[in-house]
Formats: C-alpha cells, structure tokens, sequence
C-alpha cells in the first residue's frame, strides 16, 4: 500500500455551473437599478485523499450539493434580508426573493453567501470564485482546512 502522508491534502473543483439572477447594489451608480446577470460558479474543496475511496471527493457528489446551494438562487431576485420589509413586486410574473444575511446584494456578499451554505454541505476548505458576467468575479475562501 502506497502511504499518502499524514499532512497531505489535495484539491477537486467543478467549473462552469451558472445561474441567472436579478440584484441591485446601492453604488450611486446605474447598477442600483433592478438588473440581473447570469452568474458562472467555480467551486474548489481542499481535503485529505479518502483512502477507502481514493478520491477527495466524487466529482458527481460535488456537483450535487452546489446545484442544490445554486437552486435556491437561480431565477431569483437576490436582496439583503434587511430590504425585505421595502420590496414590493407585482405583475404577470413570478416575484420569487432569496434574502441573504448581508447588508448588500452585491458579487461579493452573494458569494459569501453562496460558500456558507456550501459549508453545510461539504468538509473541507472551500474556495469559490463566482463570475458576475465573462470577466469580473469575487473570490471568497473558508478557513476549514
């Protein structure tokens, strides 16, 4: 039997899951309008190889638990919890929320938010990049290791 060490870890990721959703920030800018963006997700876990497994995680369980976390975000208008009391939708569409615990629905709040349900859902140390359009992205990593 090969010894993998006791102190090395390794790291799997999926790339290229994406979600469309509606936000706004409060930048002064012409994002403070209702607009939405499709998102792309890229997911990384840092862990110890499993040794009955040989794998760090199966790829399949990871896609899984991140389009569970994502199917609670897309099609949805993402606003800070504390906005729910102001935002009132009406019309021949559905006006389904998702309120996160932050006080923006910005890129980066959105990915914090993201990575913390992912964390009840995965061991590990998480790191995930989560793409507002082609080329602007946040970055948000867990400090599990």
């Amino acid at each position: 039997m090969v010894s993998l060490g006791g102190l090395i870890r390794l790291k799997v990721g999926i790339k290229g899951i994406t979600f469309d959703a509606a936000h706004y920030t409060l930048d002064g800018g012409k994002c403070e309008s209702l607009h939405g963006h499709t998102f792309e997700l890229e997911v990384i876990v840092e862990r110890k190889i499993e040794e009955t497994t040989g794998m760090v995680m199966d790829f399949r369980e990871l896609k899984k638990a991140i389009k569970e976390v994502i199917s609670e975000y897309d099609h949805k208008f993402i606003i800070p919890s504390r906005h729910l009391i102001d935002i009132e939708l009406k019309g021949p569409f559905k006006t389904e929320l998702k309120p996160i615990p932050y006080p923006h629905a910005t890129t980066e709040y959105i990915a914090l938010s993201i990575l913390n349900e992912l964390r009840r859902k995965i061991e590990g140390k998480i790191q995930l990049r989560l793409y507002e359009g082609r080329d602007s992205f946040a970055e948000v990593s867990s400090d599990e290791q």
